[in-house]
């Protein structure tokens, strides 16, 4: 995309105040879609935590298949979340991707600043690796959880 495909140059003589309304929404929108992908880990770490808390205490009552049954759903939820993570994370790049093309129009470019900043303080590790980590922990959980129960009950 090149800049003359983002700013309607003919526009009027509003488009530099129309344009700065515009910029401000889709930074408020972006601001969104990190607000709907915290609450998203918050409902996955939930359910996450309930379904091995229940299989914890099933081990004490004897019910492998349950157990078994459980940690496998708990293991597609886990996989689930992963794919949310990866894709807020490919929503949130293309929505700073036009951010930075706005900023390019505007007395000065914030983002494109911070993020170069950012990234060159040495080795840099974006929040989604370590974000990913959270189901990851829990998948591991549920084999290990598999596999104690079938070499424990049968």
């Amino acid at each position: 995309m090149t800049n003359d495909d983002l700013v309607n140059k003919n526009y009027g003589a509003d488009l530099q105040k129309d344009l700065l309304e515009q910029y401000k929404l889709y930074v408020e929108s972006s601001l969104e879609v990190t607000s709907k992908r915290l609450e998203s880990n918050k409902f996955h770490l939930t359910l996450n935590s309930i379904i091995f808390g229940i299989a914890g205490y099933l081990t004490t009552i004897n019910q492998p298949a349950v157990i078994i049954l459980l940690s496998a759903v708990g293991t597609i939820i886990s996989v689930v979340w992963i794919q949310s993570i990866i894709s807020y994370k490919e929503l949130n790049k293309a929505k700073f991707k036009v951010i930075h093309e706005l900023e390019k129009h505007m007395p000065a470019c914030v983002f494109t600043c911070e993020e170069k900043y950012y990234k060159g303080k040495g080795k840099f590790q974006g929040l989604t690796s370590r974000e990913k980590w959270c189901p990851i922990i829990f998948i591991v959980l549920y084999a290990l959880v598999i596999a104690l129960t079938i070499y424990t009950f049968i």
